[in-house]
């Protein structure tokens, strides 16, 4: 699955080479068609900063466009505004998502394999209030009415977690034509959110704070408004749907042995039904810090057990529980030891209030004038990860400390 893409909510250009000459020529003639018209360009994907700025100075991007008034579209609230604008910063604003688009997909990320994204317009979400018990038996009589799904006591809640970043193009950044400056301010604009949220989602599945010695928030589960450790070695713990816990302690992912405990882990565990989640363990994850990448792969692309003649490994290519593995050095700012294995996406949401957009401001001669700044952007995004279960994943350690606590 791909990360969402940054919404741009100003149309923007025209296919082809671009020629500022003809582009000016072209908006001057039809101010109220200058939002197609610049889309087409950008869109064409055969202009960018890169493309324009190899051709001509911020200097001549400006002065062919700064004093052309053409109607902007802006979406305010889910409804479409009409704005006078200059053609400036609705041009510039159509090459800067793009380019901010082309930075936030380049960051590597494994998050969205771990989590179930949602989209919610509320501060606070509760999820799995109806994946519940079903009281009694499921034979009626005639007449009778079938039996009601019930709503759990267990309700799980997911909050919210707002950031956002600006960039400037200024006056001296066009007097000096500093290009460096702005492909750079461009991919951090795209990296950061990337890097953010990737970040966010690993601490999340992990319970980093939550799971600690000293246990605090942000908490990954909330169970009835309660922050609660998502992994523990207390039995009935984090409810009594874990009768053995959650984590394993002193076992270092070193071989098929340190898998199968992780299994037997999980086996021991029932849904809200009172049921086994008996889930192939060939449908879930095995993750883990870059440091065990290459151990992890030997133990999963190894056709026969380790010192076992001829005895095929259960967790190798041709076994049934070879799960799908996931690496990333995130993990290893964490810790280097600690891995996981379970069903991520049934245990985690991924909860965006906003989904990462960029808005543009669009000025004209007067703004540039008193301020200097001739464009601004900004990308917000407000995305927080919660387990919506506590039954699904099992956390392993090296030996006895928490990744907080290493």
């Amino acid at each position: 699955m791909k990360k969402p893409k940054i919404a741009f909510d100003i149309r923007s250009g025209h296919q082809g080479a671009l020629a500022l000459g003809d582009l000016r020529t072209r908006l001057q003639a039809d101010p109220k068609d200058a939002s197609q018209v610049l889309d087409q360009v950008v869109r064409s994907g055969k202009v960018t900063w890169q493309s324009v700025l190899a051709k001509h100075s911020l200097r001549d991007l400006f002065n062919a466009l700064a004093d052309i008034q053409v109607e902007g579209r802006v979406d305010v609230l889910g409804q479409e505004r009409t704005i006078m604008t200059s053609a400036f910063p609705l041009f510039a604003g159509g090459l800067s998502v793009s380019a901010i688009n082309e930075a936030y997909e380049a960051v590597p990320t494994i998050g969205q394999d771990l989590v179930t994204d949602m989209e919610s317009n509320k501060k606070w979400v509760q999820v799995g209030g109806v994946l519940s018990h079903v009281h009694g038996g499921l034979e009626t009589g005639e007449n009778q009415p079938f039996p009601l799904v019930g709503a759990s006591q267990e309700r799980f809640d997911i909050g919210s977690n707002r950031k956002g970043l600006r960039m400037e193009i200024t006056q001296e950044m066009i007097e000096e034509n500093d290009t460096e400056g702005l492909l750079d301010r461009l991919n951090a604009m795209g990296e950061i959110p990337a890097e953010q949220v990737e970040e966010l989602t690993l601490d999340r599945v992990t319970d980093y704070d939550g799971s600690a010695s000293s246990a605090g928030e942000p908490y990954a589960l909330r169970v009835n408004k309660v922050g609660t450790q998502l992994y523990t070695t207390t039995a009935n713990s984090p409810g009594t749907r874990t009768p053995s816990g959650t984590r394993l302690t002193n076992r270092p992912l070193v071989s098929t042995a340190s898998l199968e405990a992780a299994r037997a882990l999980l086996a021991l565990n029932i849904n809200s039904r009172g049921m086994p989640i008996a889930m192939p363990v060939s449908q879930m994850i095995l993750l883990a810090p870059d440091a065990l990448a290459s151990t992890a792969s030997k133990i999963l692309n190894s056709e026969l057990e380790p010192g076992v003649e001829n005895e095929v490994n259960d967790w190798g290519p041709r076994g049934r529980n070879r799960p799908t593995l996931r690496t990333t050095s995130f993990l290893d700012r964490r810790s280097t030891t600690a891995w996981y294995l379970g069903a991520f996406k049934k245990q985690f949401r991924r909860k965006w209030k906003i989904r990462m957009e960029t808005v543009t401001a669009m000025g004209d001669l007067v703004t540039f004038l008193r301020n200097r700044v001739a464009f601004e952007a900004r990308v917000a995004w407000d995305v927080e990860v919660g387990a919506q279960d506590y039954v699904y994943v099992v956390q392993c350690l090296a030996a006895t400390s928490s990744p907080k606590d290493d």
